[in-house]
């Protein structure tokens, strides 16, 4: 026999359910659109600019060896001052490789093309089985419902169709259904209304206006070619200020 369900419990289950589904989908489709957008979109230019920004500094850097080896009145070693600068912008030069690694693996993605029909079914099951497989809506599962769950994610983040129809083909049947505290389930509810807050304030959610909005974009791309072109003309000035240097030792 089915036991009778408080009215306000089935309330905030189904509230918890349709939360856990727009985070999860958040976190898994719509958070990897848009960071592949804007790294196709605008992620060279700032790569450029960063690498840029950081010879400068490393060009600085030179002229400060070099000023410093003129006053002791020491004979300039050009490769033991490029050794210090590599050692000391070694963190930075690992941090500029792994941006253009990030490029150049969004790059390669080769997007999934789904029909429109099987994209609303992808959408359709993903909302079923997670009602029946998420930890926080089912906190007496098992520990196969729980790899489930994983593989539910998992599934729906690559868009596999196939996935999702063989987890609930395999999903044990539904067992009497179990009443949690209201309590609790008002905590899940402001929980996860936080983690969807904070995903839309912070990194790629955030970059979604300057993507939607063209205007913005190309405004914000300009900018950035303007940025790059001024530190190409600031690197000139230093290179020709270290040959100066060089040339009056």
């Amino acid at each position: 026999m089915s036991l009778i369900i408080h009215p306000e419990v089935e309330k905030l289950k189904e509230r918890l359910s349709q939360l856990i589904l727009e985070y999860d989908y958040l976190i898994n489709q719509i958070c990897p659109e848009i960071e592949r957008q804007y790294v196709l979109e605008f992620g060279l230019f700032e790569y450029e600019l960063y690498r840029l920004e950081l010879e400068i500094d490393k060009l600085k850097r030179k002229i400060q060896l070099i000023q410093k080896e003129i006053n002791h009145e020491n004979e300039i070693d050009l490769n033991k001052i490029e050794e210090i600068i590599n050692r000391e912008f070694e963190e930075y030069e690992k941090q500029l490789q792994a941006q253009i690694d990030e490029i150049k693996y969004i790059e390669d993605i080769k997007t999934k093309e789904l029909s429109d029909e099987d994209f609303k079914k992808i959408k359709k099951l993903y909302k079923l089985l997670i009602k029946r497989l998420h930890p926080d809506l089912n906190p007496n599962q098992t520990f196969f419902e729980y790899n489930l769950f994983l593989n539910t994610v998992k599934h729906f983040k690559n868009g596999d169709l196939k996935g999702l129809e063989s987890i609930l083909a395999i999903l044990p049947g539904e067992e009497t259904e179990e009443t949690s505290e209201i309590g609790d389930l008002k905590n899940l509810v402001e929980d996860y209304e936080k983690r969807i807050s904070d995903v839309k304030k912070d990194y790629p959610y955030n970059k979604k206006g300057l993507l939607d909005d063209k205007k913005s974009g190309n405004e914000y791309r300009q900018m950035l070619i303007e940025l790059i072109d001024d530190r190409k003309e600031e690197i000139v000035k230093l290179e020709n200020k270290i040959d100066d240097l060089i040339k009056n030792v």
